[in-house]
Order: C-alpha cells, then structure tokens, then sequence
C-alpha cells in the first residue's frame, strides 16, 4: 500500500473526456439510443438502481470550473481526448460523443500546462481526419490520438485505420485505442487487445496505447504490453477495486512502467489505490510519470 498518497502524486488524467455544457446538449439531443439504453439498463437496472429518464441535459462544466475540479481532486493534468463515436445500428454520429479538434480547443486553449488535446479519427473520412490530427498537433499542440472502433464495427487493424497510425509516426505522437467490451450497444468483438498485435509489428515505432484494461480480455492486453516495447495498457474507466487480479499484478510488478490511467471522464477513484498492494514506485508511475514521458508534457 505504500506511504504516498495518490492525490499527492500530481496524477495525469490521460483519458477525459470534452466536458462543456454544448456538448452535454448534443448528448441530450441526439437521435442515437446507446446511452440512453446503457443508463437504464447496465447503470440503473442491473446496478440496483432506479432509472429515472433525463429531462433536460446535464449542466456541464467551463475550463475554469474544470480545471478548479481537478485541483479538489489531486489531478495536475488532464488530456481530453476528440471522440468521434459512432452508432452500430443507426449508422449515424453519437450526439454529444462525436465531436470536433476545434470544440477540445477551445476548452483547453486558456490553460496551457493542465489541459491537453488528443485528436479523434472516423474511418469513414480519412482524408478529412489524417487532416484533422496534423493540424490539432502542429497548430493547436495535441499531444496524440484517441480512437474509438467499436460503432463502425473495424478492428484496430483494419486498413482503414492505417493512414493514421503513418500520420501518427511521422508525427511522433502516440495512439490510444479503448479495447475491451464495449459497454454501450456495439459490437464487442472488434475491441479485443490481440488486434493490436499486427498493428505493433507493421508500425514498430508507433506507441500504441490499449485503454480500459482490455476486460473481459485483460490477459490479451498485458500479453500485447508485455510482448511489444511500443504497447502500454491503460487502466482507464475501470475501479481499481474491481481489477481483474493480473491486471492489479501486472500495474505493480512488471508492466508498472507500462501503464497509464485515466477517469474516462467519470469519478476518479484514485483513493482505492490508497488501499490495494501497490507500491509508492508504481502510483508515481502509473499516475504519473509513464503519461509524462510518452506524451511529453
């Protein structure tokens, strides 16, 4: 367990995402179901919970407000990543998930050195996103990728998704790819960790990142981390009280240099650390120092 604390380690929140009453909005008013059946169902009714339907959006938050948050919280830096999420059934953009490079700028613009952008990619326009990301990275300082496959139902090696792993090596920038289950109403299969595997041999110098832990297949993703120098695993989104075992073994022991976290946007749940068996070593390195040194903050 440690002496440190987690609040006390500077953490860097390397998975948030936009948090702005626009797009809150854009979430209340889309036409996509995903969410909305998510909230009823996995977040209410199989939690225990009694669902209430959401009449209005939620409020949202301003960069002030949000970077006032994090101080509570014991986050020094947060990147908030450009999701451009999709939906499997209706074919169309997730209101309030599929947004643009330009909204995470100009939430982030005012607080250099807390607030950082990664840059989406939609497989249906590369053009269009290959564009997107050398421009957020080159004139906006975007420090990666962040790529959500599930609703346009491609694996992370599909072709399609390799101009941006070559726009993203010339760039010298890493990419994050959430694999694992997808929560939401869209096909899981795609999110398996072992599709990175060709992705890390065909772009050696690529720093790949495998967010939320990989479950149900967290043994795929600490074998890909384990087996790659340039695949990290990303323990994201997931309590660390609920840890598969050899996710929790692994963030200790010899994948600790390889880990990153983040709050998906979600509670943060960094006093848990504070009570599971991990060193003070691995907290400042899986909180902090492994997000510093691959995306060079």
């Amino acid at each position: 367990m440690g002496e440190v604390k987690a609040r006390e380690v500077g953490a860097v929140d390397m998975m948030c995402y936009l948090f702005t009453p626009k797009r809150e909005k854009e979430a209340f008013e889309t036409k996509a179901d995903e969410f909305r059946i998510m909230a009823r169902t996995v977040l209410s009714y199989y939690a225990g919970k009694e669902y209430h339907e959401a009449k209005a959006p939620r409020p949202g938050r301003t960069p002030e407000q949000f970077v006032a948050s994090m101080d509570k919280e014991g986050i020094d830096k947060t990147l908030i990543c450009t999701n451009k999420m999709y939906s499997y059934t209706k074919k169309i953009p997730i209101g309030g998930m599929y947004y643009q490079e330009e909204d995470v700028y100009e939430a982030i613009k005012d607080h250099p050195g807390r607030l950082y952008g990664l840059a989406g990619y939609d497989p249906l326009k590369i053009h269009e996103s290959v564009a997107k990301v050398e421009k957020a990275v080159k004139e906006w300082g975007f420090r990666g990728v962040y790529i959500h496959t599930y609703g346009y139902g491609l694996r992370p090696d599909d072709r399609k998704y390799y101009p941006l792993y070559e726009t993203c090596l010339s760039l010298d920038i890493p990419v994050s790819v959430q694999v694992g289950h997808s929560l939401e109403l869209l096909p899981s299969e795609v999110g398996r960790p072992i599709y990175l595997d060709e992705v890390a041999l065909d772009f050696p110098g690529l720093v790949l990142i495998g967010s939320h832990t990989g479950w149900p297949w967290c043994d795929e993703l600490i074998a890909m981390a384990y087996k790659h120098e340039n695949v990290y695993m990303d323990v994201a989104a997931h309590r660390p009280k609920y840890w598969e075992p050899t996710t929790l073994k692994n963030v200790d022991g010899r994948l600790r240099t390889k880990t990153v976290w983040g709050t998906n946007g979600a509670q943060n749940f960094l006093d848990d650390w504070d009570e599971l068996p991990i060193r003070d070593e691995a907290k400042r390195l899986v909180l902090r120092e492994n997000a510093i040194r691959l995306y060079k903050l």
